[in-house]
C-alpha cells in the first residue's frame, strides 16, 4: 500500500511527466514544496502538508527542494469514501504518525489484520483532515485560459475584466458568465486565489512577508497580511512559524 520515503534529485528540482495510477495516492512532504497539476487545476503543497490524489487521475508534479517525502498508495477499493479531486490536507500528529507507520509497507504484500486496521484508521484520518485552500482551478475554455494566463504572468497588476475579455475576443458580459459557469467563482476571486498560492510559494522559498507583499503588488505589508489572515485565519508570520514552512 505504500512505497518508502524518497529523496528528490541533488539539484532539488524534479518534474514528473503526466501519468496516472490505478491506486489513490497520499503524498506527504517534510521540506520544500510540491505542485500537482491536472487539466482542471493546480494544487500547491507546502511542507508538513499532505495531498490526496484519487485513483486514475492524470496528473504531473513539480518538486522544489523536496528532500524527504512519503508516498502511500491505496487500492481503489479503499478509496470510495475519499475525495474525488485532489485535496491539500493539514497534517496533525496522528495522521503524521500513521503516514510514518504505513509508508514503508510493501503494497504488493497481503495485509495482516493488524495492518488492515491501521489502514482503516489512516483512511478515517484522511477523511477528517482539514482541507487547506491551496487549489487554483484552470478553465478548459481556450478564451478563458488566455485570460487567466495573462493574470498569472503579472499577478502584481490588477487587470480589469473588460480589458482581459477584449484581449480574449469576448465581451465582458460573456466572459463573466463563462467564468462563473466554468469555475464557479468570479475572475476577482480567481485572482485572489492565485495571489494566495503565489504568496505561499514565495514564503516557502524563505521570502520575507514584506518582500512577498511587494512582489504581489500590495500597497503595504499590512494589506497583504490582512488578506492572508482572512484566507488562513493566521498571519503569514505565524503560518511560517507554526505551519511548517520553516522546516
Amino acid at each position: 500500500m505504500a512505497v518508502p520515503a524518497r529523496e528528490s534529485s541533488p539539484r532539488g528540482k524534479r518534474r514528473t511527466g503526466f501519468h496516472q495510477h490505478p491506486e489513490g495516492q497520499l503524498i506527504y512532504i517534510v521540506t520544500g514544496r510540491l505542485q500537482i497539476r491536472t487539466e482542471v487545476g493546480a494544487w500547491l503543497l507546502p511542507p508538513r502538508r499532505a495531498i490526496w490524489i484519487p485513483p486514475d487521475l492524470m496528473h504531473t508534479g513539480d518538486l522544489h527542494g523536496v528532500k524527504a517525502w512519503s508516498h502511500i498508495l491505496l487500492p481503489s477499493r479503499l478509496c470510495r469514501l475519499l475525495p474525488e479531486l485532489p485535496q491539500v490536507l493539514a497534517v496533525g500528529s496522528l495522521l503524521e504518525a500513521l503516514i510514518e507507520r504505513v509508508a514503508p509497507w510493501d503494497h504488493t504484500v497481503v495485509r495482516t489484520p493488524e495492518e488492515a486496521r491501521v489502514v482503516s484508521v489512516l483512511i478515517d484520518e484522511i477523511r477528517a483532515a482539514e482541507h487547506e485552500p491551496l487549489h487554483l482551478p484552470i478553465p478548459g475554455d481556450k478564451r478563458l485560459l488566455k485570460m487567466v494566463n495573462i493574470v498569472l504572468n503579472d499577478l502584481s497588476r490588477e487587470h480589469s475584466l473588460e480589458a482581459l475579455a477584449s484581449m480574449a475576443g469576448l465581451s465582458a458580459r460573456t466572459a463573466r458568465r463563462l467564468f462563473s459557469a466554468s469555475l464557479g467563482i468570479s475572475l476577482a476571486e480567481w485572482r485572489q486565489q492565485a495571489l494566495l498560492l503565489r504568496a505561499i510559494d514565495l514564503l516557502a522559498q524563505g521570502e520575507s512577508v514584506s518582500a512577498v507583499a511587494d512582489v504581489l503588488g500590495y500597497a503595504s505589508p499590512s494589506n497583504f497580511i490582512a488578506m492572508f489572515r482572512i484566507a488562513f485565519g493566521v498571519t503569514p508570520g505565524r503560518y511560517v512559524r507554526f505551519g511548517g514552512l520553516d522546516a
